[in-house]
């Protein structure tokens, strides 16, 4: 696991918007990442839930991260369709998203994504991530 989150991390700190957003992993395996988010006033709505676009860019970062465990060296991944559903608002201080590969193909990756407030097991978010496998 130390390898992958390792692996994980310098590609969060090489993906400026990753960094923006203040992106920790909090948990990596081969097929499966969790990264959180702090609550931080520039991430919000005006009605202080965290804003959609973050949700999403995170949980996109998330899902790519978890296809990236099932790739060998030299291989990487861009998203070309994702579709996500904002089920609950996320008020908690931290947001955790939890990606799981479904489908390693030889050119797609499939992704599956859900995002909670912290300390809750209600999903706050669903994501079905589509990235397409490129040479690096």
């Amino acid at each position: 696991m130390g390898e992958l989150k390792t692996k994980i991390e310098e590609g969060i700190r090489k993906q400026s918007y990753a960094v923006l957003l203040g992106l920790q992993v909090e948990e990596a395996e081969e097929g499966r990442v969790v990264i959180s988010c702090q609550k931080r006033p520039d991430l919000l709505q005006q009605t202080g839930i965290f804003h959609g676009g973050v949700t999403g860019g995170m949980c996109e970062a998330t899902a790519s991260y978890a296809a990236l465990t099932v790739l060998p060296e030299g291989q990487s991944v861009v998203g070309v369709e994702y579709k996500i559903s904002l089920l609950r608002a996320i008020t908690a201080d931290k947001v955790i998203a939890e990606a799981k590969v479904l489908k390693r193909g030889k050119q797609l990756v499939v992704v599956d994504v859900e995002a909670f407030n912290d300390g809750s097991d209600k999903v706050a978010a669903k994501m079905l991530f589509t990235g397409m496998i490129i040479e690096e």
